[in-house]
Order: C-alpha cells, then sequence, then structure tokens
C-alpha cells in the first residue's frame, strides 16, 4: 500500500529535527572568520620575503584592480590576459613578472585567482566564474528553505552567501597558506574597508600582526568577499583583534607604526600618514584601545583603485617590505605600475524628473558616489606625484642615494586602463552602463575581454614600457575600434 502523505512527513521528521538541532546550536554563534597567532615570526607566513623573485630584479611591477562587480573581474582579467602577450627575452611574460597585485570589491577575484593560479589559470576563472550567473546562484541559496533557516541565525550572514558561491566556483577553501606555499608572485594584497575608521583594510600579514592574527589560515574566499562586500546588500566582514597576546614581542606596538602614529609633521602633507599610523596603532594596541571587532566592508568605500597601499609601499619606510629602501640603494630602478578602472558611469533620468528622488535613489547616489568619486583624478597625476617623492626624498642626501632616487623618478611608466580613456562618446557610454552586479550577459563579457587588452595598449607610457625591459608582442592586442564595435548598445 502506497505510503500516506502523513507518514511520509513522519518519515523526515528525524531530518527536519536534525535540522533544527543544528540551527539551535548554532543560533548564538557568530562565525569566527580569523584565528590568533600563536607566534610572531616576522619572515614566516605570507609575507613579501616568503615569495620566490621575478625575471626582472630591478623592475617592480605592481596592478591595481578597482571595484565594479564581474564587470571588474572581466576587466581585470582581460588585462592580465594582455599583459601575457607581452613576451620578455627570457621567454617569459609582462604577467609573469607581476610583483604584486592590490585590488578592492570585483576587481579582488581576478587577483585573488592570478595570485593562486598564476596566468595559466586565467581561462577558469573565465569560465567557472565570469561567464556563470552569479546572482541567481547566490539567491537560491539564500532563498531556499534550508538557506533562509540558516540565515535566520547569527551563524550563518549575508555575507556567507558571497564566500560559498566563490569557494564552490573558484577557491576550493584555499588559504593564505597555499598561497605562502605556492610561493610565486604576485604578492597579494585584498583591500576592504574599515567601518569604523574609514580607511582601507588589506590583507597583510603586517596588519595581521598587529591584530595578532594568523593571515594564512583566513581563506581566501573570506578575504575576497570582505573586499567586496558592498553596503547594505551584504553584510560586513567582522574580525577578532586578538591584541594584545603573548605572541607579540614586548616592544608593541612596532616601530613603523608608532613613528608614523606620533609623526609631528602633521602641517607638511603628513596627515594621511599619521591617521594611517593612528590607525595602525589602535589596531595594535587592541583591547587597551577599546578595538576589541573590526567590521569590512567593500574595499571600494575607501579606495575604489586599491591604490593607497601599494602606493604607502612604494613611498615610505612604515612597513616590512623592503620596497622604498630598494629604491634608495638602487636594487629597483624602475616602476611599472597598471592602474585598472572599471568604473561605471551608467546614464541617469534624475535630471529629467522634478520629482524628489526616492529612499533607494538616494542610498546608491550616496553609496556609488563616495565609491567612484575616490578614483577621479588620481590616475592622471600619479607618475607625477611619485616622481616628485622620489626627487623630495633624495633632497640633501649623499650624492649616490640621491642618484637612485632622481634614477627611478626618470623610469616610472604608469598604465591606465581606464573606461574614461575611450574617445568615442557612444563607445564610452555603451561600456560605462554595463552594470556593476554578478551576472553579464555574454555579449558584454565578450566587449570587455577586448577593451582590457586594448586600453592596455592604447596606454601612452605601454609602448615605452615595452622598450624599456626589452619586450615584445606575442600577438598583436585588440584594438579599441574592434572592442567598440561588439560592445551592446546602453539602455
Amino acid at each position: 500500500m502506497p505510503a500516506r502523505p502523513w507518514a511520509r512527513g513522519m518519515a523526515r521528521a528525524p531530518l527536519l529535527w536534525a535540522l533544527a538541532l543544528a540551527l539551535t546550536l548554532t543560533a548564538c554563534a557568530y562565525p569566527e572568520r580569523n584565528r590568533p597567532l600563536e607566534t610572531y615570526e616576522p619572515h614566516t607566513g605570507y609575507r613579501w620575503s616568503a615569495l620566490s623573485p621575478t625575471d626582472l630584479p630591478d623592475t617592480l611591477v605592481l596592478v591595481s584592480a578597482s571595484g565594479g562587480g564581474t564587470r571588474a573581474t572581466a576587466l581585470t582579467m582581460s588585462v592580465l590576459q594582455g599583459m601575457d602577450q607581452v613576451r620578455l627575452p627570457s621567454g617569459r611574460t609582462l604577467a609573469h613578472e607581476v610583483d604584486a597585485i592590490s585590488s578592492v570589491s570585483g576587481g579582488s577575484v581576478a587577483a585573488a585567482y592570478f595570485a593562486w593560479k598564476g596566468p595559466e589559470g586565467l581561462g577558469n576563472l573565465e569560465s567557472k566564474f565570469v561567464r556563470q550567473d552569479g546572482i541567481s546562484a547566490m539567491l537560491w541559496d539564500g532563498a531556499n528553505p534550508v538557506g533562509l533557516a540558516e540565515l535566520s541565525t547569527p551563524g550563518k550572514e549575508r555575507i556567507d552567501l558571497l564566500i560559498d558561491y566563490l569557494d564552490q566556483q573558484l577557491f576550493k577553501d584555499a588559504t593564505f597558506a597555499g598561497l605562502a606555499k605556492r610561493s610565486d608572485r604576485p604578492f597579494l594584497i585584498l583591500n576592504a574597508a574599515d567601518m569604523v575608521e574609514g580607511l582601507p583594510f588589506p590583507f597583510t600579514q603586517d596588519n595581521f600582526d598587529l591584530i595578532c592574527s594568523d593571515l594564512a589560515a583566513m581563506k581566501l574566499s573570506t578575504a575576497v568577499a570582505a573586499s567586496a562586500a558592498f553596503p547594505v546588500a551584504l553584510s560586513p566582514v567582522t574580525l577578532r583583534n586578538y591584541s594584545p597576546c603573548k605572541a607579540q614581542p614586548h616592544t608593541w606596538p612596532p616601530e613603523w607604526v608608532t613613528g608614523a602614529a606620533h609623526d609631528k609633521t602633521w602641517y607638511q602633507d603628513e596627515h594621511a600618514r599619521v591617521i594611517r599610523g593612528r590607525a595602525f596603532e589602535a589596531y595594535a594596541l587592541g583591547q587597551k584601545a577599546g578595538k576589541d571587532y573590526i567590521h569590512l566592508l567593500d574595499g571600494g568605500i575607501a579606495d575604489n583603485l586599491g591604490l593607497i597601499e601599494p602606493m604607502r609601499l612604494v613611498s615610505t619606510n612604515d612597513t616590512s617590505l623592503p620596497w622604498f629602501s630598494g629604491i634608495a640603494q638602487g636594487r629597483i630602478k624602475r616602476l611599472i605600475l597598471v592602474v585598472i578602472n572599471a568604473r561605471s558611469d551608467p546614464a541617469s533620468d534624475l535630471d529629467h524628473r522634478q520629482a524628489t528622488p526616492g529612499i533607494l535613489d538616494m542610498l546608491t547616489s550616496v553609496i556609488n558616489s563616495g565609491i567612484d568619486n575616490t578614483s577621479n583624478g588620481t590616475i592622471s597625476a600619479l607618475g607625477t606625484l611619485l616622481a616628485d617623492t622620489y626627487r623630495e626624498a633624495g633632497h640633501g642626501l649623499p650624492p649616490p642615494l640621491a642618484r637612485n632616487f632622481e634614477a627611478i623618478a626618470n623610469n616610472i611608466y604608469v598604465i591606465p586602463v581606464d573606461l574614461d580613456a575611450i574617445g568615442n562618446d557612444k563607445c564610452r557610454l555603451n561600456f560605462q552602463s554595463i552594470g556593476t552586479s554578478w551576472t553579464l550577459s555574454r555579449q558584454q563579457i565578450d566587449a570587455l575581454m577586448l577593451v582590457g587588452p586594448a586600453l592596455l595598449a592604447a596606454a601612452p607610457d605601454f609602448n615605452r614600457m615595452t622598450t624599456a625591459i626589452n619586450a615584445h608582442l606575442a600577438k598583436p592586442l585588440p584594438s579599441l575600434d574592434q572592442a567598440c564595435a561588439t560592445v551592446p548598445q546602453a539602455g
């Protein structure tokens, strides 16, 4: 005799009770995103010093990648593929010579996967993430009965939808320890934004030392999700500050923190350094400063180009990385900086309406304007700003050191990959109207795959850079006309 409906329900009861019990046990437990540091070793873990050098020892190659959902992921990926066509005399490519990649939000997906898998993994990034319908997958994960039940408890937060999706599609629970074991550059710098400090929070062991935490144990998916935690839609990633702790040295905080925090040159254009130093000192003091937890949102809120941290590292000694000292001592003679900006600028009908904008319009405008304005005007002045910084640093130093700073001031190559640089007004609007969601159409992705390397090749410093490193193109890169012919019409 067929089972009656009530009998089938009773048969499923143990499973439902087990689920209810599991949810009850985790109802009061927030996720533990980071682990305490057991021992403090300045030269172990995922650090710059643990990674193998590239074939361009006198050249520092840095890439920064902005936010912008899958649009930013696709644009970053396409630029890295374009760099993989720049062939060096050794047979390696410029993509293999990237020393560090710093990113926020959607750019962080491509940056983290590139650091983990290298240029050879970019094809998988395209098929497994860029061309997938991420929005539908995350909505289903959160809207099915089990997902809704889990989200009703503190044990699973909205940000976990993105963390789980990233793990499923790309990272498979990979950690920073895996990057350290791989030992190849680029050095990965994923940037979130500290909700309280309003400053970038880079996922580096230097930063994690301050909160007495082990970056090696952190999942890549968690760090990427923190960098991409768009306000309101996603919840923050919350880290526990374990500082002060027994693992830290007796002389704590380190001098590079206290020196910046208590710098007396506020009125000599050092205020940004002092502000960052004070934030770092608060992390290091932890409970003594009332900094028990750090709540992280989309890194674009504080720096939508992912530039602040790498610029700090190449222009100050407030770090354990030897970049600035390497420049002073002449070991680093050339700086190549590829800045990828996927900022959107879609057409709006607000200027055509007298009606007062609604709550959603205002919220979107406030969030997006704050994110986008952090990138306006930054790239165009970057080369001049760095050159002036190095020349000023050389003033009053012995001639050999002064010559080193002057040499690198004359060998800075800034290569912007920016949709604003598209001269064709209609084409630019079409590209900037591509949405910032985690799902794009096939035609939009196809166009982004062309425009990234096209903008790379169109940058004024691109040919100067390839000549300086004695490189050539393995095959021609796409043109902007080709990219413009493929992009779907806006609206």
